[in-house]
C-alpha cells in the first residue's frame, strides 16, 4: 500500500557520459515498487479518504482457494525452486509466491533420502560431486556386462551407499547395481545388459548425508575387429595389489591401458598399439606396444602403460590399436583427462 503523501518530487539532476554527479535514483517509490515486482504482489494507492484501495484488498481477500502442494518420491527438502501458477478461468488474476521451499519436516516419516529415490529422480544431486565411467564387458557365456567405476571427486568424502541404473531410450529400466561395499576407492560394479546405447545414472550418499548423481551415455557392445571383438578400454594405475582403474589424472608418470580380445582362431597372427593423442583422428603423440597375455579361453588382454607424466594438463584420448595379419585394424578409445595436482 502506497502512502497518498508519496509522491515524485525533488530536483531533477544528470549524469555526465562518464557518471560524475550521478546520485542513484529521485524516484522515491522505487523500493516499493521493486517490492511489488520480486513479491508477486499489487501496488495500490491509497486515495485521499483511503477506502477504494482498501475495499479492493477487502473484496479479493474475501474468497481464496487453497491449493497442497504434495511432495513427489525423491523429492529434494530444504531447497527453494521458482513456483508458477496458472489457472484456466478467463479475467482472473494470479498472485502468487516465486518460489516455494519443501521444509525437511515435510518429509514423509521424516526419513532421509536413499539411493534408490535418487536414481528414481530426474532432479540433478550436486552436493557430493561424482566421477563415473561405464565399460563393457563379455562373461564367459557370452553375455555382456556393463560395467561402472564411482569415485567422489572430493578426495575426503566417504560413501555410504551407492547405486547405478541403466535407463532405455523410452526411460525403462534395464539393469540396476547396488555396491554392497560402498567405502571402496573406486568403487565398481556390473550389470548384466543386452546390447543397445544406454543411459548410465549413478547415485551416492556420503557419510555425511549429502547426496549426489550423475550420467553418462554407455555403448553396451562388443567392436568388431574380423573375427574378433574387443572390449571397452580401461585407464588405471599400478598398485601393490594390481592395477586399480582411476577416472582422472594429476602427477602419476604412467597410466595402465588395458582391453580384452575375444575370439579368434588358435595362432592367429596380430599386433596391438597404444596410442596417446589430442582428439580421436589425430596424430598420435605417443605410440608404444601393447603386450598380449592369454587370460582364459577365448580371451585375450592388451595392456601398456602410457607415459603421461611429461603431458600438459588437459584431456587426451588414449587409442588401442588391433591389426591382424591380412591388415583388417580396429580400435577402442577412451578419453584420458589430466589435471594439474
Amino acid at each position: 500500500m502506497q502512502p497518498a503523501d508519496i509522491g515524485m518530487s525533488g530536483s531533477a539532476w544528470r549524469a555526465t557520459i562518464g557518471g560524475v554527479g550521478d546520485r542513484g535514483s529521485d524516484n522515491p517509490l522505487e523500493g516499493i515498487e521493486h517490492l511489488a515486482g520480486v513479491t508477486g504482489g499489487a501496488h495500490l494507492p491509497l486515495d485521499a479518504t483511503g477506502t477504494a484501495a482498501l475495499f479492493r484488498v477487502a473484496r479479493e481477500s474475501s474468497a481464496f482457494y487453497e491449493a497442497e502442494l504434495e511432495p513427489e518420491r525423491g523429492e529434494v527438502f530444504g531447497r527453494s525452486r521458482s513456483l508458477a501458477v496458472r489457472v484456466g478461468r478467463r479475467d482472473v488474476t494470479v498472485r502468487a509466491r516465486p518460489e516455494i521451499t519443501f521444509a525437511e519436516s515435510m518429509r514423509s516419516g521424516a526419513t532421509r533420502l536413499t539411493v534408490s529415490d535418487l536414481l528414481g529422480s530426474t532432479e540433478a544431486f550436486t552436493d557430493l560431486r561424482l566421477r563415473i565411467g561405464g565399460f563393457t564387458v563379455r562373461d564367459a557365456d557370452g553375455r555382456l556386462r556393463v560395467g561402472v567405476v564411482v569415485e567422489p571427486v572430493d578426495p575426503a568424502a566417504s560413501l555410504a551407499s551407492v547405486g547405478a541404473i541403466l535407463i532405455e531410450g523410452d526411460g525403462r529400466v534395464a539393469a540396476r547395481w547396488f555396491g554392497r561395499d560402498a567405502s571402496e576407492r573406486p568403487l565398481l560394479g556390473a550389470m548384466a545388459a543386452p546390447p543397445g546405447t544406454y543411459r548410465l545414472r549413478v547415485a551416492a550418499i556420503d557419510t555425511a548425508g549429502r547426496p549426489g548423481a550423475a550420467e553418462e551415455v554407455v555403448e553396451a557392445d562388443l567392436t568388431p575387429v574380423g573375427p574378433l571383438s574387443l572390449g571397452s578400454l580401461m585407464l588405471g594405475v599400478s598398485r601393490n595389489d594390481g592395477t586399480k582403474p582411476q577416472l582422472e589424472f594429476g602427477s602419476e608418470p604412467t597410466a595402465i591401458v588395458s582391453f580384452d580380445i575375444y575370439g579368434g582362431a588358435s595362432g592367429l597372427r596380430l599386433s596391438a598399439t597404444l596410442e596417446v593423442a589430442r582428439d580421436p583422428d589425430g596424430p598420435a603423440l605417443v605410440a608404444l606396444p601393447l603386450a598380449l597375455a592369454r587370460a582364459d579361453e577365448g580371451r585375450v588382454v592388451a595392456t601398456g602403460a602410457a607415459p603421461i607424466g611429461a603431458l600438459p594438463p588437459g584431456e587426451y584420448v588414449v587409442r588401442g590399436v588391433i591389426r591382424l595379419e591380412d591388415g583388417t585394424t580396429g580400435r577402442v578409445m577412451r578419453t584420458l583427462r589430466k589435471v594439474a595436482r
